[in-house]
């Protein structure tokens, strides 16, 4: 075989931009800490091997992490399952293993095995995505791993988990599969320090709206029914919302007392001008709901009666129904996530209330407790402006101000040390580096290796995005390391092994292997 033929199939963008983030991290690491610095150069080199050992035990066997998937997940479980029976806990949780000085950490090639497993059920010829005992396989693959690492906790590596949504979509999954739980999330964060009657006003409103916009610029009688069915379960929910307070108004004080003490972050909760607000704007959605229901109805009543058959359409019915008691459960489910989410909340830890409140109050209020790493974190990237102190001059970095800052919160040092433009260098070199992971995936010629490659970049853009919104304080503080630049060798396996597999996959597509 000609050396250009064996040098086919290898993407030299990847593996450039990856030695640059690999490199760039390595160097951080080093100006935080320069044991750890020299770790991290070790830890690359042993992932590497681990690359050299999968592709020969591959061989010329373009299937083989397609056959061996079952083998990834199986080990990957049966990691999760010991770490909680022998695991050594670290900061509360129970997720590492501990060989002397080394720890392994089993979630991050748990993401793998699943990835795995889940394209291999979609490559056969009978994966489909539209029903629903399907749906629930591929959810139980997932929710195994996630039971377990729940169990640890480690809420950073869940939420990664959910990227996976993106690979799905892509391939044929509904999108209100994975849009239904994000409106909820919203709904539950939101609830938390507004009043529940005004977020589920702003809501209806919101999707009120959005029918309008759509019965005003589409014209598809399909869509007109769907929309039609909406807007009766708009006008429906409109008008349980003005009982529900009017019931709330008339309770009992001692009745609201005890209420009171659920709901201690709203203490107007059952004051005169929510109820009358809730009451006033309710009637209004109610009102506005109702007026194109009117006219839908007569313009379907005009068409019945100009047709032959003087009757409506089973299937325009169908969708009409469908439609009426789909968008009735969900907005009842988008209420009672908002009445319920303050008594949820006040039920967490301390800790974790306070991660949340930081993104509403500010981290000066929390500046001794959780918001003191994001108080030192913003203040160390700001104090970088345009070009940075140099590297290994970061005054903030040296006062070991900012905690476990050669792990999650790395970019600081960055933001310090490289200053505005070092720190946009990097997020358009992972921009670029993610964008080519999505595109090689895309143009995979089978759905194995299709969805392999859109899990593997969807892990990666979860990983970076919020990684940098937590340090910047757009999202809590959780465990989510930054992708081949935060220390450890666990992380870096992981995300080493897992772009990997992807790019010999790739390769022996290219080359056409048996």
């Amino acid at each position: 075989m000609s050396q250009n033929r064996l040098l086919q199939g290898i993407d030299w963008m990847v593996l450039i931009l990856g030695l640059i983030i690999v490199t760039f991290g390595i160097m951080n690491v080093y100006s935080v800490n320069q044991d750890l610095g020299v770790k991290q150069m070790i830890w690359f080199g042993l992932g590497m091997v681990m690359i050299l050992a999968l592709i020969i035990a591959s061989g010329n066997n373009r299937n083989f992490f397609e056959i061996y998937s079952p083998v990834f997940y199986i080990i990957s479980v049966l990691l999760l399952v010991g770490v909680l029976l022998v695991g050594k806990e670290i900061n509360g949780a129970k997720a590492w293993y501990r060989f002397g000085p080394l720890s392994l950490q089993p979630a991050e090639f748990a993401k793998i095995g699943t990835a795995l497993l889940i394209a291999n059920f979609l490559n056969h010829s009978n994966a489909n995505l539209k029903d629903i005992s399907f749906i629930g396989k591929i959810l139980l693959i997932i929710g195994i791993p996630v039971a377990l690492i729940l169990l640890q906790p480690d809420l950073g590596s869940v939420i990664i988990f959910c990227s996976l949504s993106i690979a799905l979509y892509r391939e044929g999954l509904n999108p209100w599969i994975i849009i239904t739980p994000i409106i909820g999330l919203i709904v539950f964060l939101i609830s938390i320090v507004q009043i529940p009657f005004y977020v589920l006003l702003v809501f209806g409103f919101i999707v009120l709206v959005i029918v309008l916009l759509m019965l005003a610029f589409n014209y598809t009688k399909d869509v007109i029914d769907a929309m039609h069915g909406i807007l009766v379960g708009l006008s429906i929910y409109f008008l349980l919302l003005i009982v529900v307070c009017y019931f709330v108004e008339n309770l009992s004080e001692e009745t609201r007392e005890s209420f009171g003490h659920l709901f201690p972050m709203r203490s107007l909760f059952f004051s005169e001008p929510i109820f009358f607000n809730t009451v006033f704007f309710g009637l209004i959605g109610f009102v506005i709901s109702m007026i194109p229901i009117i006219v839908l109805k007569l313009t379907e009543q005009k068409e019945i009666n100009n047709s032959p058959f003087k009757t409506q359409s089973g299937l325009a019915a169908n969708m009409l129904n469908l439609s009426i008691i789909v968008s009735i459960v969900l907005l009842l489910v988008t209420s009672i996530i908002s009445f319920i989410s303050p008594i949820i909340f006040e039920k967490l830890p301390k800790h974790q209330k306070e991660r949340v409140m930081v993104l509403y109050e500010g981290e000066a209020k929390y500046r001794d407790t959780s918001g003191y790493n994001l108080l030192y974190a913003k203040t160390a990237i700001g104090s970088g402006e345009l070009y940075g102190k140099g590297y290994n001059q970061g005054t903030i970095k040296k006062g070991r101000f900012v905690p476990e800052q050669q792990t999650d919160y790395i970019f600081t040092t960055v933001g310090e040390e490289w200053g505005f433009l070092g720190s946009t260098f990097l997020v358009l070199i992972y921009a670029v580096f993610v964008g080519r992971l999505f595109y090689l995936a895309e143009i995979q010629k089978n759905r194995f290796a299709r969805f392999y490659g859109y899990c593997v970049a969807s892990i990666l853009f979860f990983h970076f995005f919020i990684n940098i919104a937590m340090v910047i304080g757009l999202f809590p503080t959780v465990g989510i390391p930054l992708p081949f630049f935060s220390y450890g060798g666990s992380s870096l396996w992981g995300f080493t092994i897992l772009i990997g597999i992807f790019l010999i996959i790739h390769y022996k597509n290219s080359q056409g292997f048996i």
